[in-house]
């Protein structure tokens, strides 16, 4: 890839984007953590229910999607890249997620031990549900911030050649 679609995808400079993608499971594991050590899966799903439907709104999670919004924000406004932006701030998503892996679930038919394939795969489905919304909201507001910076800190354009001494 090259030019534009190179910018929006991986980033202005790989260097950055690389250090994303190897932050991703730091965080990832923090959010695991954090879930598992703390709160546990099944309250995190009851924070997230009840905040979803608005029955029960949870700060936790108002302050996990503005910490993550911001995150992409930060991640857009520095690299550009919204593939990197997308890893970065699903990874705590998938983490959190992760911690189903273990506990009990009951179906119409009994219940089941949660396998870690299973864990896994709704992780993934979570982190791609959730992460992308707010990896693009985050995205678009951190490119906005760049180019606001840009048109206020007067290198809007190109710079000229000529000196005007």
């Amino acid at each position: 890839m090259t030019g534009p679609v190179r910018v929006f995808a991986v980033g202005q400079r790989t260097d950055v984007s690389i250090l994303a993608l190897l932050l991703a499971p730091v965080l990832a594991a923090a959010g695991a953590w954090w879930v598992g050590s703390t709160v546990g899966y099944g309250t995190l799903t009851a924070w997230v229910r009840g905040t979803w439907a608005g029955t029960d709104p949870a700060v936790a999670v108002f302050l996990a999607v503005g910490a993550l919004v911001a995150l992409a924000a930060v991640s857009a406004a520095i690299n550009s890249g919204l593939l990197p932006t997308y890893v970065l701030v699903s990874a705590p998503v998938f983490g959190a997620a992760v911690t189903r892996y273990g506990t009990t679930v009951t179906y119409s038919w009994g219940t089941e031990v949660v396998s870690l394939p299973d864990a896994v795969g709704v992780a993934l489905l979570l982190a791609l549900g959730f992460g992308l919304p707010l990896a693009v909201s985050g995205f678009v507001l951190g490119r906005l911030l760049r180019r606001v910076v840009t048109v206020l800190g007067g290198r809007s354009g190109p710079h000229s050649p000529v000196d005007h001494s």
